[in-house]
């Protein structure tokens, strides 16, 4: 499983002693849960659920992930955060691993910060660059997330 902090180290996964594991319809309300109970600190090494967008909305493309020359996929990704979330691009860690599509749940990990970056849009955290390590089910379970699959290469 992928760990993430929860608020109150003693409470459930749902924030209340004693509550059980909280299931999700679908990755985009796991990730306003996220963005709503949990804590989401941004800085480099952390990992963040986040939801794969679909960029036919945003750049017009076909689909919702770009496959590189090596074979790994590139996706914009909504990370969760305090405020709602803030949109990325990131690349998974390796070629082998389920093929992104919009709405899903992932893990994101957090690299590093490159202000040239955030210099062409408004939200200066699209300069955090990361990877996407895996995917993750819509489950959050004793303060996790439950891991689904894995990008390897």
């Amino acid at each position: 499983m992928f760990e993430f902090k929860r608020r109150n180290p003693r409470a459930s996964s749902d924030g209340e002693v004693g509550r059980p594991p909280r299931a999700f319809q679908d990755g985009i309300a796991a990730l306003r849960y996220a963005c709503r109970f949990l804590e989401c600190p941004l800085h480099e090494g952390v990992f963040l659920p986040a939801v794969v967008l679909d960029p036919r909305e945003v750049l017009e493309r076909q689909n919702a992930a770009k496959v590189e020359r090596m074979g790994n996929q590139t996706a914009l990704l909504c990370v969760a955060s305090n405020d709602g979330g803030f949109v990325v691009a990131a690349t998974t860690a390796g070629p082998k691993g389920p093929w992104l599509e919009p709405g899903q749940l992932v893990a994101w990990k957090a690299v590093r910060y490159v202000p040239d970056i955030a210099k062409s849009v408004s939200d200066e955290r699209f300069g955090w660059v990361g990877v996407i390590v895996g995917t993750l089910k819509p489950e959050h379970r004793d303060g996790c997330w439950v891991g689904d699959a894995i990008f390897r290469a």
